[in-house]
């Protein structure tokens, strides 16, 4: 368990990186921003624009991604419904945000509301830059979300991505043509999973018995008093099994340890190879771990309060020998936002 208590402080920690050492993710006053491996960039309004305890906040979003053509999408989140022209500096501006049209199982405790995408996105921000407050009409009073560090937030982007001085930077744009913008890098390649036969019950009961007897050692110091750890195998391929121990629960996060185990002698079962991603190198399985068998893929997410909204999602793919990253995210300011919506750190492609 003591691990999982440092996980999240050490992955935030990262937000003192340089600009050029990606990913990163870094506070600037009311405003967080997160640049991935692919210089994919979130800026994100995390703090109420109004220090007043009863004062209704919303986030603010904005997503650009890297190269000369990157896409540009702002979005506003809301618990509260909004209506009317968005108010900038208490004036209300005509500019086009769709209504999000989610899917009936799309729940969310803040949803996004409204959107705008390239042009009308860009027409947004630049109505933003220079001003002081963003508001909107909701039936229980004005909402508001904080641009204090925005452009700073939004500075920030265009060097990581290289727009500075640029028609396409979004702080300080100039004269320089789109071209002059370094294309996004290619996304590191993870491969495909083959799905192998699954563990008759027989197999499993023993491969898991004899494999939690040989690891016992390793993990019962992080056993939590009252909580009896629990134990899972799943087949990997032909020879081998990954094993996933449960060790404890928090009040809304659990502790686990990982072995790769081999089939043939589950009683040499070692810890699981990880490949850490670059600047990445803290992110561990922990929180909430699920195998999907399917996929290949381990799942982990670590909230930050028992409410959610805030926290660590990653995402692993087996690779043959070990588990490679496959997407991370992270949401530091808990503002009630899905998984989905969080900035993400990094992302990758699966061979064909």
């Amino acid at each position: 368990m003591r691990r999982l208590l440092t996980l999240l402080p050490c992955l935030i920690a990262c937000a003192s990186h340089a600009a050029d050492t990606l990913p990163l993710s870094r506070d600037i006053k009311d405003w967080n921003v997160t640049c991935d491996n692919l210089r994919t960039c979130t800026a994100i309004s995390t703090r109420p624009a109004s220090a007043g305890a009863d004062a209704l906040s919303f986030p603010l979003r904005i997503v650009r991604e890297a190269g000369p053509d990157g896409g540009l999408r702002v979005s506003v989140f809301s618990y509260n419904a909004i209506h009317g022209d968005p108010l900038i500096d208490a004036k209300p501006v005509s500019i086009p945000l769709r209504a999000y049209q989610g899917s009936a199982d799309d729940i969310s405790e803040v949803p996004e509301l409204r959107s705008a995408t390239d042009g009308d996105a860009r027409a947004f921000i630049e109505a933003l830059r220079n001003a002081n407050a963003l508001a909107f009409d909701t039936p229980d009073g004005t909402t508001s979300a904080s641009l204090n560090g925005m452009r700073a937030a939004l500075l920030l982007i265009d060097d990581v991505q290289g727009r500075v001085g640029t028609v396409t930077a979004l702080a300080k744009p100039g004269d320089a043509p789109a071209k002059r913008v370094p294309a996004a890098p290619s996304a590191p390649v993870i491969p495909a999973w083959s799905a192998p036969a699954a563990l008759d019950e027989a197999q499993a009961e023993r491969v898991l018995k004899a494999a939690m007897a040989a690891t016992r050692a390793d993990w019962r110091q992080e056993v939590v008093d009252g909580d009896e750890p629990k134990g899972e195998v799943h087949a990997l391929n032909a020879r081998e099994a990954l094993l996933i121990v449960r060790t404890g629960c928090g009040a809304y996060n659990c502790a686990y340890s990982l072995y790769l185990t081999p089939l043939a002698h589950p009683e040499q079962a070692r810890a699981m190879p990880f490949e850490h991603a670059n600047n990445l190198p803290d992110i561990a399985p922990n929180g909430s771990v699920a195998f999907d068998p399917a996929t290949g893929e381990l799942t982990s997410l670590t909230l930050a309060t028992g409410m959610g909204g805030c926290g660590v999602a990653a995402r692993w793919r087996y690779d043959g020998s070990r588990f490679v990253l496959s997407r991370a995210a992270q949401m530091s300011a808990c503002m009630g936002l899905n998984e989905r919506d969080w900035p993400v750190l990094w992302q990758t492609a699966t061979k064909r």
